[in-house]
This record gives C-alpha cells, structure tokens and sequence, in this order.
C-alpha cells in the first residue's frame, strides 16, 4: 500500500504539489495522468525518496518514504523517465551487478536473468554491449532491471513515452503478468489511451493537485458522460440549431469548422431520443457521436478553434 497525505513540495518559489493526497492499495495498477509540468516525477521522485515533501507524508506499507532506505528499497523496483545507460557494459553484466546491488543470492541471480529476458523476449542480446542496443531493446531490459529482486511495487514515470506500439503492448503484457502475482504498479503518463487497457485505478493531477480518481470503468462512464456530442449535417445549419437550443438538456453549442459540439446533460437513452427528433425533423445527418476522452477534456481544456455561440450555464 502506497499512501501520499497532505503533500506539498516546493522548489524556490514554485509551487510543485499543493494538499497532495493519494492512496494505492496492494494488487492494484495505478495511473498517475497530467499534462506536462503537472508535478507527475516530483511524485515519483518523492515516493522513491530522491526528493524530500516540504510538508505532509509518503507511507509505503508500515515505512516513511525516504526512511529505512536497504529495507525500503528491497520493496521498490523504479523506472525512471530518463533511463541510464552504461555503454560498455553488456547486458548480461548490467543485469547481474544490479541484482548484486540487492545483495540477490548468486545461485538465483542467473535463472533469475534468463528467465526475465526470455520473457522480454530479449535473450538474444544477452552478450551485446548496451551500445548496441536498439531502442525498443533497452526499453525492455529497464523494465527487467526493476523487476529483478521480484520487488512488492513497482514504479515506472511516463513508461509509455516515445514508445512504438508492439513495444507498449509487449510491456503491457509484462506488468500485466506481474501484477498478476500480487504485486503494486504505480505509473505516470500524459495518454489517456495508453492506460485505459492496462490501469484499474487513475488518478489525474492538475496544477498540483488531484482533481478526479478513481476506478478505471467509473471513470470513463463520468467522462464520457461530461464529453461533447459531435454533430455534422448536410447544407445549412440554421434548422439542427433552433431544435438544440430548444432541448433542456442541451447545455451549450460551439462551432469548430464544419462541426456541431453541444454539451448534453442526458442519460444514453436520452441521447438517443435527440438523436431521433434530429432525423424525425428532416435534417439530413453526416455524423452524430460522442467525442472520444482526453486529458484536455478532463482538464476542461477549450480545444483551440472552437467558438461557444450559446451557453446555458
């Protein structure tokens, strides 16, 4: 269990996290999303006790953060967003100095190697200088570094950046399988789409706090509900116009191009009754769907180019 309270971390005058409040329970996977310059690796940095709060605690299990650092770490494994390289090194040589780094007993280290790559299907590479590797290679063995002494929690800060898509769904898999296992993954990402499969708790970060979280399916039901209906007819607008602004639950209309977008404040049954009064009237309908999630959307970013022409609210 991972439990941030109250807090708050500052760096001179910039307020990086403000009343930062999370908790992760045991076997869960958890996405951390926000923007950039949100705060997300000051968490991460803060969790890992590279950095110190300013105010409040980070508990992980029965141990502060930062304290009792040989024990603590035992229970850690941490992929950080900007990964080290060494190399000359070799990859079979990299792996096991780390694993000697948590004093692993030499008689697992090697099965315990082997067993990782193969699983990362990165056995081949066993013997190449780090170097060499290509990017989606090493990768990989960042994951199976963190992973070697089969820590409680693993932590990985924007894993899924500038990654190709057979890499993301092969590492997907991999910490799929080990939270299958009884174990915690607390991760970072700016991508909503990148954690929807994988995630079954998110919390997003805005400005330095938490603004929503929660389960992954309540919160896609919530966002696509707070989501705009995109319209698109054929010829002139004016008369799909007058019938949304006279429908209650029709909040606000914008134009964006050749689009429709209205906040509607209905259940699906209700949408699709506005759905049918639209086709009953005669209007002739090239499109009519809900916009798909985004963090722009959740963060209640106005998407650029878009004019409100009328608002109820």
């Amino acid at each position: 269990m991972i439990e941030f309270v109250n807090v708050k971390k500052s760096f001179g005058n910039y307020l990086v996290l403000e009343d930062f409040s999370l908790k992760i329970e045991t076997g869960e996977i958890f996405g951390l999303l926000g923007l950039a310059d949100s705060g997300k690796t000051t968490v991460v940095k803060l969790l890992m006790g590279l950095q110190s709060p300013d105010e409040g605690t980070i508990m992980i299990d029965d141990m502060e953060a930062g304290s009792g650092v040989r024990r603590l770490k035992r229970r850690l494994g941490y992929v950080p967003q900007v990964l080290g390289r060494y190399p000359k090194m070799e990859v079979f040589e990299y792996l096991q100095f780390f694993a000697s780094c948590y004093h692993m007993e030499d008689s697992k280290i090697r099965s315990r190697i082997h067993m990782l790559m193969e699983l990362a299907d990165i056995s081949s590479w066993e013997n190449s200088p780090m170097e060499v590797l290509p990017k989606a290679v090493f990768q990989k063995l960042s994951l199976v570094r963190a992973m070697l002494h089969e820590p409680k929690i693993l932590v990985l800060d924007e894993p899924m950046s500038s990654m190709d898509i057979r890499t993301a769904t092969e590492i997907k898999g991999m910490l799929l399988d080990y939270a299958e296992q009884g174990k915690s993954i607390f991760m970072t990402g700016s991508s909503l789409s990148d954690f929807s499969d994988l995630c079954t708790h998110l919390a997003f970060l805005h400005q330095g706090k938490v603004i929503r979280k929660g389960s992954v399916s309540t919160i896609f039901r919530e966002v696509s509900e707070q989501n705009p209906i995109v319209i698109q007819v054929e010829g002139r607008r004016t008369d799909i116009l007058s019938l949304l602004k006279e429908d209650k639950k029709v909040k606000s209309i914008s134009l964006k191009e050749n689009e429709i977008h209205i906040r509607f404040k209905g259940n699906a049954r209700e949408e699709a009754e506005l759905l049918r009064r639209i086709v009953d009237a005669g209007i002739c309908l090239h499109s009519f769907y809900r916009e798909a999630g985004s963090m722009e959307n959740i963060l209640g970013k106005e998407a650029k180019d878009e004019r409100s022409i009328i608002s109820y609210e």
